[in-house]
């Protein structure tokens, strides 16, 4: 598997990562470790999809116990969670989250609260942190909810349209807050559809080739024009590890995607072209917090983070393809 990750500078350091279980998470937490970090890891182990713990143990698997990292099960709601690390953290990545668009609409209040309190509680355990040196916060370019026009850089207005959204938009008002009345040296990051090996289950890519492999009808909401922002996770890593170094980010909000968006019909086009099965497309009725086209403006962050997308879709695809067959059908 091509992992084409920026040759990271964060090294022999000590890293707090929240949701380090989780898709986006666990990548980082394995790319990190490769560096001479000393990891802490905190994750729930909620139920919201299965094979997480799983995951991260098989990357854990390669290192030590207290001095490669520490895994805190705990969830970030209760402040308690992170009263009881005693160590001196240099970086904090907050990626914890109750993710999905959907899953929020019908769970509002609970994905608000579990969103906003853990944020907050993570923004307030840094604030008393001498020697905390970043905290990278990941938002999403849900906040953007339908462009007004395209390609969306940072400054485009903020029209949410799911509770998922509004979270990650009010952790970035907080993230504000924080940085300037607080002195917390804090960025939030827009990512932009995150696909590739560890993908949740409940997400398009990952959704879409278990069908194929199981030759089954693929259900698409609307008519499968929308246009997504497809990025790869190894190129998202890059984004965090670059946000996290340069000092030139402190107090900045940065769109991280591909900026080569596909439609809907393309991306199946493609997955059939590598699945090799036969069609078996139904179109449905779209669905709320559904947003018609995400194409991200990057120019910010490939001039102040040096940021620089390296796989395309093609590559990526197959990529997760090999891992969904040899690992998790």
């Amino acid at each position: 598997m091509n992992t084409s990750f920026h040759n990271t500078m964060i090294k022999n350091k000590c890293i707090l990562i929240t949701g380090a279980a989780g898709f986006i998470g666990s990548t980082l937490t394995e790319t990190l470790l490769k560096h001479n970090n000393l990891l802490i890891l905190i994750d729930n182990f909620n139920d919201y999809y299965p094979g997480k713990e799983k995951q991260l143990m098989e990357i854990l698997s390669e290192y030590s116990q207290n001095s490669d990292y520490k895994l805190v099960r705990g969830d970030l709601v209760n402040f308690s969670t992170l009263s009881k690390i005693s160590d001196e953290v240099d970086y904090i990545f907050h990626l914890a989250a109750q993710a999905g668009v959907r899953h929020s609409i019908n769970n509002s209040s609970a994905v608000t609260n579990n969103n906003l309190v853990s944020t907050v509680n993570v923004f307030e355990y840094s604030i008393n942190l001498a020697s905390v040196q970043k905290v990278i916060y990941a938002s999403s370019s849900s906040v953007y909810g339908n462009p007004v026009y395209t390609p969306v850089d940072e400054k485009h207005p903020k029209n949410p349209i799911s509770p998922y959204a509004v979270t990650k938009l009010c952790g970035e008002i907080y993230a504000d807050l924080y940085y300037k009345e607080q002195n917390l040296p804090i960025t939030s990051l827009r990512f932009y559809t995150v696909y590739g090996p560890r993908e949740r289950p409940d997400m398009a890519i990952r959704k879409f080739f278990n069908l194929m492999l199981k030759d089954r009808e693929l259900v698409i909401f609307g008519n499968g024009t929308q246009i997504r922002d497809f990025t790869y996770v190894s190129d998202i890593v890059d984004g965090l590890i670059l946000a996290g170094e340069k000092d030139s980010a402190k107090g900045e909000v940065f769109n991280l995607g591909s900026s080569s968006p596909i439609s809907v019909n393309d991306l199946i086009e493609k997955m059939y072209n590598i699945t090799n099965v036969l069609k078996k497309i139904k179109y449905i009725e779209k669905q709320k917090g559904d947003v018609e086209s995400t194409h991200s403006n990057i120019n910010k962050a490939r001039k102040l983070l040096g940021f620089s997308p390296k796989v395309n879709i093609d590559e990526g695809l197959e990529n997760q393809y090999q891992w969904q067959t040899s690992y998790h059908l």
